[in-house]
């Protein structure tokens, strides 16, 4: 269903987060509580006159689903799905002659890409959560307004267990916020005098994504409630930046074969089995 036509029409779950006339500055994600098998048409009347599309995914269908669509899935029988969700800043922009200069332009694996949100296949579904950056300029306010230099336990706490957050609802939150803060401590330039507002840039982006995940005031999302977000470590992001390093090496030196296979890749469509009796469908 195409929210730009309803936006107003619809009974969005948590209001005034999809924006029709600015959508890339859209308040992250909203909802609407719908069961597509038993419509109450007296609840939601609106619906009656609203369009939308209906369709059926075969084996080998790849359904791609336009930016901000309202969409809803249900599997008709126990084979696998795949979905892939692409979000990306509004504000970054692709420079061409920027990417020219890069020292590679072959395709390289999802896996070593330095994504913002990681997700590790456990925790917190990194989907719909702020833009971390956000939640920096907002403890830089204030660390400014308490007129602190460097940040207190005090401070940091009172930014990440605001409203529903998962850090002011969780039963070991005060033993969570202290590891939190300990972690990010340790990236100031002097961990004992703890971080000053110079060092809320040596943080990496992606250690900040757990206190903008689990600071959220609005709460979890539904699937995420008593989860938390979980960092891709040190470890495995070395991994990656030593793949990457491999491969730079590797041009450098002529050897610009991918390491796993040079095979194409073959697509096959394959058809499910037609039922032999009715009841089997």
């Amino acid at each position: 269903m195409n929210p730009f036509w309803y936006d107003k029409k619809l009974q969005w779950a948590r209001g005034n987060k999809f924006k029709s006339k600015n959508p890339l500055n859209n308040a992250w994600t909203d909802w609407v509580f719908l069961d597509p098998d038993h419509v109450d048409l007296i609840v939601q009347h609106k619906l009656r006159n609203m369009d939308y599309y209906e369709l059926i995914q075969e084996a080998g269908d790849c359904i791609f689903i336009p930016y901000a669509m309202l969409h809803q899935v249900e599997k008709l029988d126990d084979g696998m799905q795949v979905a892939a969700s692409w979000m990306f800043l509004p504000e970054t922009i692709y420079d061409e002659e920027v990417c020219a200069k890069a020292p590679l332009d072959e395709d390289l694996p999802l896996a070593v890409m330095d994504t913002l949100y990681m997700y590790t296949g456990k925790g917190i579904i990194p989907q719909g959560y702020g833009d971390p950056r956000h939640y920096v300029n907002k403890l830089r306010g204030e660390m400014r307004s308490r007129q602190e230099q460097h940040l207190k336990l005090k401070t940091f706490a009172s930014t990440v267990s605001q409203g529903m957050a998962t850090l002011a609802t969780v039963r070991d939150r005060k033993a969570k916020i202290k590891k939190l803060f300990k972690l990010i401590t340790s990236y100031a330039e002097d961990p004992s005098k703890g971080l000053t507002e110079k060092d809320l840039r040596r943080v990496p982006l992606r250690i900040w994504c757990k206190p903008a995940a689990e600071g959220d005031d609005e709460g979890p999302l539904p699937c995420d409630v008593g989860e938390e977000y979980l960092l891709c470590n040190d470890t495995e992001f070395r991994k990656m930046d030593d793949y990457v390093q491999q491969r730079v090496a590797a041009r450098r030196d002529g050897n610009i074969a991918h390491p796993l296979s040079s095979e194409p890749l073959k697509h096959t469509r394959v058809y499910p089995r037609k039922p032999k009796r009715r009841n089997e469908l």
